[in-house]
């Protein structure tokens, strides 16, 4: 995987985020919901590479010791995953990563904090390699529970920009990503809906606090159609008529 350092002094909202997810039994929960999640789910192999923009924190619990080699984490801070050996400090919203050189990335909880997502899923795009496989893990605007949550213990740093889940999809589905729902994450409880299959298992985990999305990048490519021509009728070489037969009249 081709990179390049690039030193950013701003800061970031996520940040008050990741000291809620490390420092608050909620978000403890999630966390290691989410981990188990990502253990059971990413396919590994020994050649595919595998970029995550932003920090989790329990990387090395997903992702085994044998596969780290192929594994790069974009972060924008410097203290931020410096524990992992392939760690670039970049914007967040502009990757200094090769174009179709990922075939796994992921983006834990990025877009609800970037004014811009579209931004976010458009390098995503960018980077990904055809057949290349996307995991979004974002909160759940609509869930009661984290409506309730935020409005009494949520920090007021954040920039809570939640976007559903349908809405993700469908900006993923314009940029030619087939995506789906993966999994819903319950709070306060570490349930977890992987894959529901029924329509109440859907509607459930349509309603939980913190959701996964799983797209592929898909390249199509199109076929001219062959345009469709009136059969003419075929041209006779030489006389096209013969001359009439005169007939001799008896007077």
């Amino acid at each position: 995987m081709k990179y390049k350092q690039i030193r950013i002094p701003s800061t970031h909202p996520r940040h008050q985020f990741m000291e809620w997810y490390e420092s608050t039994s909620f978000g403890q929960t999630l966390r290691d919901s989410e981990s188990s999640y990502f253990l059971n789910t990413l396919n590994h192999t020994y050649y595919q590479r595998i970029l995550q923009v932003g920090r989790l924190g329990t990387e090395t619990d997903f992702i085994p010791e044998e596969f780290l080699r192929n594994f790069c984490m974009l972060v924008d801070e410097d203290n931020q995953g410096a524990s992992m050996t392939n760690t670039v400090r970049a914007r967040i919203d502009e990757w200094p990563i090769a174009c179709e050189s990922v075939d796994t990335l992921i983006l834990p909880h990025l877009i609800e904090f970037e004014s811009d997502p579209h931004r976010i899923l458009s390098e995503a795009e960018r980077v990904l390699k055809p057949e290349g496989r996307l995991y979004i893990l974002g909160f759940n605007p609509w869930s009661l529970p984290m409506l309730l949550y935020f409005r009494q213990n949520s920090p007021s740093s954040w920039n809570r920009n939640f976007v559903g889940s349908s809405q993700v999809i469908e900006w993923l589905h314009m940029l030619k990503f087939e995506a789906e729902f993966s999994a819903g994450f319950g709070l306060p409880s570490s349930r977890t809906f992987v894959e529901p299959q029924s329509t109440w298992q859907r509607s459930i985990a349509s309603l939980t606090p913190v959701y996964s999305i799983k797209a592929i990048k898909r390249t199509w490519t199109f076929i001219p159609m062959k345009p469709s021509w009136v059969a003419e009728p075929g041209l006779v070489t030489g006389q096209a008529m013969s001359p009439p037969i005169m007939h001799k009249s008896n007077e």
